[in-house]
């Protein structure tokens, strides 16, 4: 697949973000010198990634309908949206006008001479953080396989840049609940346009950190034994289009890149998520 369709009005493409909000994402995180819930750092990244897609598609002050998007959240036995009424996606032009809640938090910041210095930082948050019950990832794909497929097969998407999965999550259970998760993320990759199969990108959360960080790894250098191992496996192999941001995290790695970001939690994830930089027509 091509993976080149220009994203536009008429082509617009299709960003599923879908968050872990299950009890164990109440467990805390150390971004910088703040300590937070993995559950607020997840909302962080959700939000930033939607105010992305909204700058992208802003020109001359009028936000145009580069994507349709669908923000999920799925704890105990449940999927739910999250920032629309609806499962179903939306377009982006239904947030205009729309101002998320602006969180302020004070952090320290060591300078390159060793200094702490104190700075108030503000951030987004399009929905409220929870964490609470279990983890339904299962029924998160069903729900994201239903979502896709009803998309690509509206006669005007076929030929659109093919659907990108954001899963944010802590992690996966037992083996055989990561071998079934593992059969329910290869089918959706097979879902898709003319122009390429279904993306899915897994933010990995971790609080307690069995690995280094790692940004779009090669699978080959990961060890078996290594914790992101299974959510690698279930990341899509990033397609040519993406080589360059791969590369630049992993110099001294070749292809077979997964688009799995483990622990790079800061919203510096952002720039690295900046998918379709290259693929916008001129507005």
């Amino acid at each position: 697949m091509n993976y080149t369709q220009i994203i536009s009005t008429d082509n617009p493409a299709l960003v599923i973000i879908a968050i872990d909000q299950s009890g164990s994402m109440m467990g805390p995180f150390t971004n910088h010198s703040m300590i937070v819930s993995k559950s607020e750092i997840a909302t962080m990244i959700a939000s930033a990634i939607i105010n992305e897609m909204i700058f992208r598609s802003r020109h001359h002050g009028v936000l145009h309908r580069y994507f349709d998007f669908s923000v999920l959240g799925y704890s105990r036995q449940d999927v739910y949206p999250l920032v629309n009424s609806t499962l179903h996606p939306a377009p982006i032009t239904v947030l205009d006008g729309i101002t998320p809640t602006i969180k302020r938090r004070t952090i320290e910041h060591l300078t390159t001479d060793n200094h702490l210095f104190l700075a108030l930082e503000s951030y987004s948050e399009w929905f409220v953080p929870q964490a609470a019950g279990i983890t339904p990832m299962v029924d998160m794909f069903d729900t994201v396989a239903e979502i896709a497929s009803e998309w690509c097969n509206n006669q005007q998407n076929k030929d659109s840049f093919p659907p990108i999965i954001i899963n944010i999550t802590d992690g996966l259970d037992s083996t055989e609940y990561n071998k079934h998760l593992l059969e329910k993320s290869e089918a959706i990759k097979q879902i898709g346009t003319s122009d390429g199969k279904s993306l899915i990108f897994n933010i990995y959360i971790d609080s307690t950190p069995l690995s280094e960080r790692h940004n779009f790894p090669n699978i080959d250098t990961l060890a078996a034994e290594c914790n992101i191992l299974p959510l690698a496996k279930m990341s899509s192999t990033l397609p040519e289009l993406f080589h360059p941001i791969a590369r630049k995290h992993n110099p001294t790695s070749a292809p077979n890149y997964r688009a799995l970001c483990y622990n790079a939690v800061g919203l510096n994830i952002i720039p690295s998520l900046n998918f379709c930089c290259k693929l916008f027509k001129n507005r």
